[in-house]
């Protein structure tokens, strides 16, 4: 277990909480006693993944920070709570019993595929945030050295990039929802239409 301080600038990271878009931040400055106490926002949501701080605010009083800290978490709650009532499949999450499960030996290129949920947080293990299409990516590919496998997410259609090691198989035919089939159907239809055009370009 590392016990390297996570920073930001001369803060310490005390507490951190992690839901939805946003991670909350509670950090702790001992040399700045004007100001010692700061609350701020974490997000990723850029090319790169990295970390990007906002909405920072500082005090010396600790419970009044505190009291900042939980608020955004539960505000952050609230903001998962919506996007889950908006979802209109079933959540229920996929398992091993769903799937073939992954042989790295295997191409798994252009399957749909089941990320563990392990490899999730808490308040996305559900089955619209495990199904994938796998697009591409050095780890897609059998006996590979790479790890990186490229997914469209087939509810709700975003790109991403995980490792191999999250897949945990290939969803056995008879066990694929209705809704991630037509959606299927649709991703794959949009994926012609793109590569036609890119042939076009050239």
């Amino acid at each position: 277990m590392s016990n390297e301080k996570r920073m930001v600038d001369t803060y310490e990271v005390k507490h951190a909480v992690c839901l939805g878009d946003k991670e909350i931040l509670f950090l702790e400055d001992g040399k700045s006693p004007g100001s010692p106490y700061m609350v701020c926002n974490c997000s990723w949501d850029n090319p790169f993944g990295v970390e990007q701080y906002s909405e920072g605010v500082v005090s010396a009083d600790y419970l009044e920070m505190m009291a900042e800290f939980i608020s955004r978490a539960t505000v952050q709650i609230e903001a998962v709570k919506a996007e889950r009532a908006k979802i209109t499949v079933p959540l229920e999450p996929l398992t091993l019993k769903h799937c073939v499960p992954d042989d790295v030996g295997e191409s798994i290129e252009d399957k749909v595929a089941v990320i563990r949920q392990e490899s999730l947080r808490p308040e996305y293990r559900t089955a619209d945030k495990q199904l994938v299409l796998i697009t591409g990516g050095f780890g897609s590919q059998g006996k590979a050295r790479g790890r990186a496998v490229y997914i469209v997410n087939l509810y709700s259609g975003k790109e991403s990039r995980w490792n191999r090691s999250d897949i945990l198989g290939v969803i056995k035919p008879e066990c694929m929802p209705d809704w991630a089939k037509e959606r299927l159907r649709q991703i794959e239809a949009e994926r012609q239409v793109k590569h036609r055009k890119q042939e076009q370009a050239r």
